[in-house]
């Protein structure tokens, strides 16, 4: 059983010099990689989000994150990557939310993502994972 022990946003960048009224067409794109600490039943999340808007107005959200999970001897590697994304991504979905709303746009609301296990690619020689997605 995966369990989310803290997470911190590392970065934050908000870019919004759009006029009132101008209607976006967004683009998100995540990068998720899962990074394990040997022995302890420990692995760290490491979230890459971005929105942009197709039609190149000046509009722009990155957010970075890392977190901390813990989880069971014998759990496998790619359920621990799609459970540790699907614990950490209702707080993404607030901060893009929250973040938005504060530059006098209504709050952007992202669509929720689930990440399909069978995709996930496992690293056993560094032991980490990598999971992009577009």
């Amino acid at each position: 059983m995966v369990q989310l022990k803290f997470y911190k946003v590392n970065k934050l960048e908000l870019e919004n010099k759009l006029q009132n009224g101008t209607q976006l067409k967004l683009n998100n794109q995540t990068k998720y990689n899962v990074n394990y600490i040997d022995g302890d039943n420990v692995c760290i999340g490491n979230l890459e989000f971005r929105i942009t808007d197709d039609n190149q107005n000046p509009f722009e959200l990155r957010i970075e994150m890392v977190a901390q999970f813990t989880y069971d001897p014998g759990d496998d590697k790619a359920e621990i990557h799609t459970q540790s994304f699907d614990q950490i991504f209702p707080f993404l979905r607030q901060i893009v939310h929250t973040a938005t709303s504060y530059t006098g746009m209504p709050g952007l609301m992202i669509p929720i993502i689930r990440l399909n296990p069978d995709t996930v690619r496992v690293n056993n020689k560094e032991d980490n994972e990598s999971s992009p997605l577009n």
